[in-house]
Order: C-alpha cells, then structure tokens, then sequence
C-alpha cells in the first residue's frame, strides 16, 4: 500500500461520447445535472492527451453540491465509432454508472414510453438486492434492500436503484427538483475478462485507493437482477474487485464515488470490446479520478507498468491531467486536484 493516498475523493467523472451536446445535456439535465464547466481541444491536443485526431467540444456536468460522480460529454468532430451500443453488459470494456432514484416506477414509465415511441432503449426490470453489508441469509429475514433496474441505450449505460429502509446520507444524494429525481453516480463499473487478479494490486498499491472488496461471486448467489442484467448462463458467475474514495476508510456503503470490477474467467464466451470503448468513440469511454503531485503520480503508474501513458498536459478544462491504460486493460484520466474546484462531500 502506498504511503498516503495520491487518490483524493471518489470517482470525479464518467467521459461520453454525443453525436449531439445540446440532446445529451437536456437528458442528464432530468436526472439533475448541470452544466458548469465548458472546453474544447484542437485535433493536436486530443491526440497528445487521448489519442483521437479530432477537435472536440466538451461539457462537464455537476450535481448539486457533489464533487465526484460527474458527467463529462464529448463531442468529436470526427469520431472514431459507434463504441458499445446495444451490446450486453457482459462485454469485456463494458462500462455503466449506477445512482439512486427517487421513484424507480417514475423511471420505468419514461423508458417504456421512449422504447414504446420507437427508441433504441433496453430495460432491465427491477429487483430487490441486499443492503451494502447484508448477507443473502439474513436479507431473506428481513426487508433492508435496494429495488434495482438498468437501462441499456446507444450511448448511455445506467443501473438505477430505489433505496429502501437503509439510510446512507453519504452515499448519493438525491436532486428531488428534477424531472426524473436522481443522484450523483455512487458508482461506476468495468467488465473484464481473462485479467489475473493482481492486475488490480494498481489500485490500492500504486493509487491509493481503498479496497473494499474482493470476493468470489458465484452463479447460485447472483440476484435474479444481476443475472439478468448480465445474462448469465448457467455456473456463470464472475469475481469481484471494488475500490473506493479513501475519506470513507474501510466497510461498505459509507461514501459515494466507488468503482467496481466485474471479472469473467477467461472460458466465457462475451464480446471484447476494449479497443472499441475508448475516447473518441461513442457512449461511456473513460472515467476520471483527481490525484495529488500528478508528475509524481506519472512516475508511480509508469512504475507499475501503466501504458500509453500520456504527458502532463491541461485538458479542456485547463487542468494538468494524464492519460493512461492500467495494468487490467482499463483506460482512465488522472487530473491535478489543484486545478479542479469543488464543493461539498
């Protein structure tokens, strides 16, 4: 573990590729976003920092007071494919947020409707699934659970869930002036496939971030939810790596801002799509965490054997970020938290 954290909070931002700002800002806008940072990068710039030849206009979203679980939209000007789609969650380079919803039944009427009206749009039906913390075993005794859903689009991929009888006041909150009533992302998520396990030493070891998790899940203890969500054959079940902000210490649920890893064995069959879900492609590419002494930072994943590790360069925002692709095959931003103003917790 290093000495002190370079990490600072939880997961900043989830990077998207829009054919169109101005539609995909009025879609985060229901769920309670804002627009507050504005930026654009020169084709020469875009290929220094994310190795797409393009120029492009980008968007970063807030939530209320939140400083992480942010949306950042990307508009190329000639983008490099159409990225996941509609393929299955259970795609190598698969990639989705998860925030809470005030009222999942408000939400399934909206995505009924746009899929009803003829939009390109999955649902994944609700479920019950344990509170952070709470074992199958005693979730069968007792009601203290989430109602989880998923909505599966062109160029967005969320879980939404309904909290139920367990307070979590750190763990998202809520913009109940909004259309749809939705959080921050509490957390994100990446599919990979055939990864040795300590690909993932990166994140504790090198980041410093806090592991909460690594944990076996096997076909028979996977919810009626997740199996859906990934539809998942038969003994089909997948490993666990879940790291989280380092101000919420050790124990589950305690802070927003988490990443969690889905990792398949090899011997499943899914698509690969890694080299097709990167920035410059459409749909959710990259996501970014604030460090400090970011040089430093870029000598310590160069180290650990990070590739396609990029300069220190400001971003379209004007902050000192790096880019790079983490021993596991996960590309990601790593930004100067000097240069990025925030508020609240």
């Amino acid at each position: 573990m290093v000495d002190e954290s370079h990490v600072v909070g939880g997961a900043l931002d989830a990077s998207i590729g829009v054919p169109d700002l101005i539609a995909a800002i009025g879609y985060w806008e229901l769920f309670g976003y804002r627009v507050r940072d504005i930026g654009s990068l020169d084709a020469a710039t875009a290929q220094q920092l994310y190795g797409v030849s393009s120029a492009g206009r980008m968007v970063r979203m807030w939530h209320q007071d939140a400083d992480h679980g942010l949306i950042r939209l990307m508009q190329w000007e000639h983008s490099s494919g159409p990225g996941l789609g509609l393929t299955p969650f259970k795609t190598a380079g698969n990639r989705w947020t998860a925030a809470e919803v005030l009222k999942i039944s408000r939400i399934i009427a909206h995505a009924k409707y746009r899929r009803d009206s003829g939009a390109p749009i999955k649902i994944f039906h609700p479920d019950a699934v344990p509170a952070p913390g709470t074992s199958r075993e005693a979730f069968r005794g007792v009601i203290s659970a989430a109602v989880e859903m998923a909505i599966l689009q062109p160029h967005y991929r969320q879980v939404l869930f309904e909290r139920a009888d367990f307070p979590s006041p750190l763990y998202g909150r809520v913009n109940s002036g909004s259309m749809l009533q939705g959080s921050q992302f509490t957390h994100c998520c990446v599919v990979t496939r055939g990864v040795p396990r300590d690909a993932f030493d990166f994140y504790d070891k090198v980041l410093g971030m806090v592991k909460s998790g690594n944990f076996d899940t096997p076909y028979n203890e996977i919810g009626s939810s997740g199996k859906d969500i990934f539809q998942l054959a038969e003994g089909e079940g997948f490993h666990m790596h879940r790291f989280d902000d380092p101000r919420g210490g050790e124990g589950l649920g305690k802070r927003s801002g988490r990443v969690i890893f889905f990792s398949f064995r090899d011997s499943i069959e899914m698509p690969d799509l890694r080299a097709a879900s990167r920035p410059g492609a459409l749909g959710l590419c990259l996501y970014s965490w604030r460090v400090h002494d970011i040089e430093k930072v870029r000598e310590a994943v160069l180290k650990a054997g990070a590739t396609q590790v990029s300069d220190v360069l400001p971003n379209e925002f004007g902050e000192h970020s790096i880019t790079l692709v983490a021993p596991d095959s996960t590309p990601w931003m790593l930004i100067a938290a000097s240069d990025t103003v925030v508020v609240g917790q």
